[in-house]
């Protein structure tokens, strides 16, 4: 698990040098869940993102099987 400080929800494609691509959000209060993806390295990234000031953001690898049951647990 990876804590960023200081990075927007809307700049985290920038710092991550690739091209991730957004699979799945959930937003709850003051607390936003994504799960990212990318191509070409076959990666699942979830991300959560508290928007305050400083913004902080938790990133964590996660496997594909995870990333699926995340996105299909109905709260």
């Amino acid at each position: 698990m990876k804590l960023i400080r200081n990075i927007t929800l809307d700049n985290y494609k920038f710092y991550t040098g690739g091209e991730p691509r957004k699979i799945f959000s959930i937003a709850y209060e003051d607390l936003t869940t994504v799960i990212y993806y990318q191509d070409e390295d076959n990666v699942f990234k979830l991300v959560v993102a508290k928007e305050d000031d400083p913004p902080i953001l938790v990133e964590k690898g996660i496997s594909r099987a995870e990333a699926f049951r995340l996105m299909n647990t109905r709260p």
